[in-house]
């Protein structure tokens, strides 16, 4: 897309503002805050499905800022604790019991069937938002994980093409193959053992999950043994990319830097830029699996409006509109991943085309088997995520045991957990 000159100036400033939630204009205009994270490209596309709100409420402006993650985070904690928070903003899961909690964040349940529409949303992603009788957001889009690869190379080294119902030990052998045909100069998979999200995929298949509903967790320290175990072998193998190759991502990921011919990731993610970056040479295929595929339906976030905004019925109704509105879907595309509004996935589909068409029609092939996405994880689940990832570069080098690295990482996280216990 082309960058534009506003595009820049609102990733420089981030999310720089003073005003207490969205302003009464001097032309007697209401002006909001919205604010996202993300890419320049994530921006231009909402600011588009913005525009389009703003076109047909003349009334209300709309003013779009955006930054990367932790410094969004940085800025919202700020502005959350200064009473000065965005009308509308962007919540993400790891987020969203520290904030409610806070008492920050407007519930949207009353305004069900007035303010807001749900009844054509995928009933599948509504459960992150939703919290007994509360409804903290709503979902802007439907995502799960795949494991793009290089079919070519897979071919080449003998491997069969996975599919549905394929195995973690199928994934070892053909991973091999990839290695051993290509002499290591690209492993057949990157290195999966340090991602919690992976891990709780892993979970599923067994019928376990990160936490409990009453935000415990949900697992025990030999399930994390077990899966560093599982990753060591790989690794040990030559099926997986080594440490060092691993832990370097200042160039992205190892299959964006062609180290790896497999890994995984959000379907979201992987747009026409990673299609351009393999030349077409890759496809979209199911994640091996255990008892089950395990895989969720989910949001990739929620939208979410403060809940002291001075502008209550505007913020709603940008909310409605961003989910719901068919000339929004047009705009946003799958830039979020599949549109959580029914009506507007089916309007979009006939329109994609090359990297997204793949995303969609996988998004077809594993949504009969997909899960009904887990609630939001407690308070503390944040850190976890980051401690995972610590704890296994120790075993990734070879520097500790997997099961006594998983049992001090387990003893970490339940106390982590404990503390931010109300």
């Amino acid at each position: 897309m082309k960058k534009t000159p506003v595009a820049a100036t609102a990733l420089a400033l981030t999310l720089l503002a003073t005003a207490c939630g969205g302003s009464g204009g001097s032309d007697g205009e209401t002006t909001l805050r919205f604010a996202i994270w993300g890419s320049e490209e994530r921006y231009e596309v909402v600011q588009a499905a913005v525009q389009a709100f703003m076109d047909d409420n003349p009334g209300i402006q709309v003013e779009t800022t955006i930054a990367e993650y932790d410094p969004y985070w940085q800025r919202m904690n700020t502005e959350m604790a200064g009473g000065n928070a965005p009308d509308v903003f962007l919540m993400s899961d790891r987020h969203l019991r520290e904030y409610t909690g806070r008492n920050v964040v407007m519930d949207l349940a009353p305004h069900v069937g007035e303010g807001v529409r749900t009844d054509d949303i995928i009933p599948q992603v509504m459960g992150l938002g939703t919290d007994g009788d509360h409804l903290w957001g709503l979902p802007m889009s439907q995502i799960t994980i795949t494991m793009p690869y290089n079919p070519q190379l897979w071919e080449e080294a003998g491997a069969e093409a996975p599919e549905l119902g394929w195995t973690w030990d199928d994934y070892l052998e053909a991973a091999q193959l990839v290695s051993e045909h290509t002499d290591e100069e690209v492993y057949g998979a990157s290195d999966f053992g340090g991602i919690e999200s992976w891990f709780k995929i892993y979970l599923s298949q067994q019928g376990k999950s990160l936490y409990t509903e009453d935000g415990e967790l949900g697992y025990t320290a030999d399930d994390v043994a077990e899966w560093w175990e599982m990753a060591t072998e790989f690794r040990e193998a030559g099926a997986t990319t080594p440490a060092e190759i691993t832990n370097d991502t200042t160039a992205g990921s190892p299959m964006f830097q062609r180290h790896s011919a497999s890994e995984f990731t959000p379907d979201s993610t992987f747009g026409p830029d990673h299609g351009e970056q393999f030349d077409g040479d890759f496809a979209l295929a199911p994640l091996p699996q255990g008892d089950s595929l395990g895989l969720y339906a989910e949001p990739a976030m929620l939208i979410s409006a403060s809940a002291r905004t001075s502008h209550e019925e505007e913020s709603l109704a940008l909310i409605d509109y961003i989910v719901n509105e068919p000339a929004s879907a047009e705009a946003l595309g799958m830039a979020f991943g599949l549109p959580a509004n029914q009506t507007n996935r089916e309007h979009i589909s006939a329109d994609l085309e090359g990297a997204w068409q793949q995303v969609y029609e996988y998004e077809e092939l594993v949504g009969p088997e997909l899960k009904e996405g887990p609630p939001a994880p407690p308070q503390g689940a944040s850190a976890l995520f980051d401690l995972f990832t610590a704890y296994y570069e120790d075993v990734m080098f070879d520097r500790a045991d997997p099961e006594e690295q998983a049992r001090a990482f387990y003893a970490e996280a339940e106390q982590v957990i404990a503390d931010n216990q109300d």
